[in-house]
């Protein structure tokens, strides 16, 4: 039974079992909701003097927010920024291949999950979870960036930049992405972040910037009809405008770093293709101030998540950094969320660093898979067969248009809920128990894999078959 009701949330009973979240990211925030939902004594601490208002859109699909419904202020406020998307292909001359909604929608309009938006912008989704955190009177600390993290028995201290400041807590969850602390900080395996190879170009600004009756106005016009998810497909290369509602409250990004001149993107474009569109050259001519020149980084999966006591565990992009070519790196770090507050609830303070563990056991091999999906849907955009998509739209099943039920449709709370026991016994057994994931593709034979292995396959010409491993059905 719930103990106390909070802004119509409900809370089960106290477990006198207290979290520290480092990182006020997406997975942190939801991490702190889920753990405060399920009893825990939470803290967030957040390095910056804010809310991040890095990042342009992410990518969340029904998984992600399986739980908002129990926060019905906070889904009121997410369903009020609903964008109800398209999906569409192009090829560089301005012709579209193929448009579609996401795979779930059909499902989401039958009832059987939340109704998820394709697409939110980073920071609004971020602010929403800080706001429940405000509403739910969880702390969240700004400018206190993490020193220290210290392991030991029966507790955690943490110690931050702030003179004569040390916090205990029964468990630290590390959600503050690829900075410190590191994978060998806390596991003592010395994972290193690399670059991957890849950069991005990205900026978002209001649509209102550009002039009616140009060539890239052509683009943006029919947006309050429908919001669209545009990608223009080439060879070794994609372009992806998203096309939303003009809030009109588009911000310049001169705080970032590596900027350049959208001249620079334009070159850059007609070198890899010389039949663009006129009107998309026009677009990329006109985008209001600089844009952000972002290098891809990444790690190689990592199995083990936690510390050797189990009182430290990553979660997000700590445990696993996602290309944005996934499309997953926010919706895992919120089924990471959901999942670590619920095997917390079950172990409870006493059974706390065994909880991590299950934890780390049931998300590992989901994560890595769709972290491998990352190069597999960077090798089918960039080289897609036109020709054959225009004939046959069907057969577009490529990149991110081809994402599959195991994904969407997963419940992670549901998840933890029914296996918590069983993994724990496989862990205290060392295996001898029997217990194996099913919240990966149905079939899917799990495969170790590398950002080398990664690469040597692709310049070897080898295609992957990842997307035939197992049930990636709709």
């Amino acid at each position: 039974m719930a103990e106390t009701v909070v802004d119509r949330v409900a809370r089960h009973p106290a477990l006198n079992l207290k979290v520290i979240i480092v990182g006020a990211g997406v997975g942190g925030l939801l991490s702190a909701l889920e753990c405060w939902r399920k009893g825990c004594d939470v803290v967030v601490l957040e390095k910056n003097k804010d809310i991040s208002l890095l990042g342009d859109f992410v990518t969340v699909p029904p998984s992600g927010i399986s739980t908002f419904k129990l926060y019905p202020t906070m889904d009121e406020q997410y369903q009020k920024n609903f964008y109800d998307c398209t999906i569409s292909i192009w090829n560089p001359e301005g012709k579209c291949l193929k448009r579609m909604f996401p795979e779930w929608r059909h499902v989401a309009e039958k009832g059987e999950l939340p109704r998820a938006s394709l697409l939110s912008r980073r920071s609004d989704f971020t602010r929403m979870l800080y706001d429940q955190c405000i509403r739910l009177g969880i702390p969240v600390y700004f400018s206190q960036a993490v020193q220290e993290i210290v392991e030991h028995d029966d507790h955690v201290v943490i110690n931050t930049n702030q003179p004569g400041i040390t916090l205990t807590a029964d468990v630290c969850v590390v959600a503050n992405g690829i900075g410190y602390p590191s994978t060998k900080d806390i596991t003592g395996i010395d994972l290193p972040v690399l670059d991957s190879g890849y950069a991005i170009a990205r900026m978002a600004f209001p649509r209102s910037s550009i002039p009616k009756g140009s060539l890239a106005h052509q683009l943006v016009e029919n947006v309050d009809t429908q919001p669209e998810f545009r990608v223009y497909l080439s060879n070794d290369i994609h372009l992806i405008i998203w096309l939303t509602k003009d809030s009109g409250d588009g911000k310049a990004i001169e705080s970032w770093h590596n900027l350049r001149e959208s001249a620079v993107l334009v070159d850059q474009l007609e070198q890899k293709c010389s039949s663009w569109d006129p009107a998309v050259i026009d677009f990329m001519r006109r985008i209001p101030g600089q844009v952000v020149d972002w290098g891809l980084r990444s790690r190689d999966p990592v199995e083990q998540w936690t510390s050797a006591g189990g009182r430290i565990v990553m979660l997000g992009d700590a445990a696993h950094t996602f290309l944005p070519t996934a499309g997953n790196g926010a919706v895992q770090a919120c089924e990471d969320a959901i999942s670590i507050a619920e095997c917390l609830r079950q172990g409870g303070k006493q059974g706390a660093p065994w909880s991590t563990r299950v934890y780390n056991k049931l998300r590992f091999e989901r994560t890595s898979i769709l972290q491998q999906t990352g190069f597999t849907n960077r090798e089918e955009l960039h080289y897609a067969n036109l020709d054959e998509i225009a004939r046959n739209p069907e057969i577009s099943d490529i990149g991110f248009f081809k994402i599959g039920r195991w994904v969407w449709a997963h419940k992670p709370e549901a998840y933890a809920i029914e296996n918590y026991q069983k993994c724990l016994d496989y862990l205290q057994t060392n295996g001898s128990s029997e217990f194996r994931n099913t919240n990966v593709p149905p079939g899917h034979v799990y495969r170790p894999w590398s950002m080398e292995s990664e690469h040597a396959r692709m310049t070897a010409g080898i295609r992957s078959d990842l997307k035939s491993n197992g049930d990636w059905s709709v």
